[in-house]
């Protein structure tokens, strides 16, 4: 009973600083706006790639036509090179004029179109129609029979597992500022303990795990229920499609509980309020760029292989385990286990730390 009347004590304590609400409610907000808001996506929606093999006068003036409606990307390489484009909504579909494009047309016969798309939509359907009156303006120049009115052979990429890359990023970056966050939890307990607060706590008949444990509970409490409020309003504003709310419940619960002991071990370790927090900071910094390299080692090229073995000790490399690939076993164990550690590494001695 004494640990839950302290843990809501300091939950009330901690809801009065306005730091906490900022870091964790606020700024992820912001930067989501920027990433998966609506502003990012209308900038995506309008842009089509062009993979042009035939590099003919026909396939120039389609190219013309569609440059009137769209941001045309001219490609290279093969189609597979620009799948990522595809993934990230940098593009929003692929369309590829075969080498044998403008004989075809020379040989008065109807050409196909190939199209890469995570999924049909409005956007790719102007598209095809463009092409196909372009086609059908050219070819009756040569014949006037037989033409075609859907000449877009469409191929739906990936369509059968399904494209959650804006969930993925909402939910990272929920965490991350979730760890960044800590460094205000950890300024707040350090100040506790200068100003005397949990010594004097102990003279009241509290013990030492007591005190401290409604302190680490009440700060896995305060920011696991902001970063659900968040992604839950996240992905209603931003309307994020392919969501999994249990997996992020799961992945934002095993973060918060990742930073409850990264604070735990920084308190107990780092004397310094100034450079405790920029522990932290430095900790969220670089674990998720190397958990970001982690979880999408197939998209980038030439990663070193001592990045590849860092990136299994970032909690967010697991993260995105679970968004990803939908792995829960695993995840859970090893943060589990990475947690454990930390905390036993800071609450060691804990009657001396509070009482120093």
């Amino acid at each position: 009973m004494r640990l839950m009347r302290l843990t809501i004590i300091n939950i009330r304590r901690i809801l009065k600083n306005p730091s906490i609400f900022l870091m964790t409610f606020l700024l992820p907000m912001i930067v989501l706006f920027g990433i998966v808001g609506p502003s990012s996506k209308e900038n995506s929606l309008g842009k089509i790639g062009i993979l042009d093999k035939s590099s003919g006068k026909y396939s120039k003036e389609i190219i013309e036509s569609l440059s009137e409606k769209y941001d045309v990307e001219n490609l290279e390489g093969n189609v597979e090179d620009s799948y990522n484009a595809l993934r990230d909504n940098k593009i929003g579909v692929i369309y590829v004029f075969d080498e044998n494009f403008e004989s075809t047309i020379d040989s008065k016969s109807v050409p196909k179109v190939k199209s890469y798309s995570i999924e049909s939509g409005m956007g790719s359907v102007i598209a095809e129609k463009i092409i196909t009156d372009s086609i059908n303006k050219i070819l009756a120049e040569k014949i006037n029979i037989g033409l075609s009115t859907n000449l877009v052979e469409t191929v739906i990429f990936d369509n059968n597992e399904k494209e959650n890359s804006g969930y993925y990023m909402v939910v990272l970056m929920i965490c991350y500022f979730m760890i960044i966050g800590g460094s205000i939890l950890t300024e707040d307990i350090l100040k506790l303990k200068k100003q005397k607060v949990l010594k004097r706590t102990i003279s009241t008949g509290n013990t030492d795990r007591t005190i401290l444990g409604s302190l680490y509970l009440s700060s896995f409490i305060i920011q696991s229920l902001i970063s659900i409020l968040t992604l839950v309003l996240a992905i209603t504003l931003f309307k994020i499609e392919n969501y999994n709310l249990a997996q992020g419940f799961l992945a934002i619960a095993l973060c918060s509980l990742m930073t409850t002991s990264i604070v735990v071990a920084a308190t107990r370790w780092i004397k310094n309020q100034s450079m405790a927090s920029l522990a932290i900071i430095m900790c969220g910094l670089i674990s998720f760029g190397i958990g970001i390299v982690g979880s999408n080692l197939t998209g980038f090229k030439n990663v070193p292989d001592v990045i590849k073995y860092l990136s299994i000790l970032s909690p967010f490399s697991w993260i995105g385990r679970i968004i990803n690939n939908g792995e829960i076993i695993a995840p859970i164990i090893v943060i589990v286990l990475m947690s454990l550690a930390l905390f036993t590494a800071g609450s060691f001695k804990l009657r001396d730390y509070v009482k120093e």
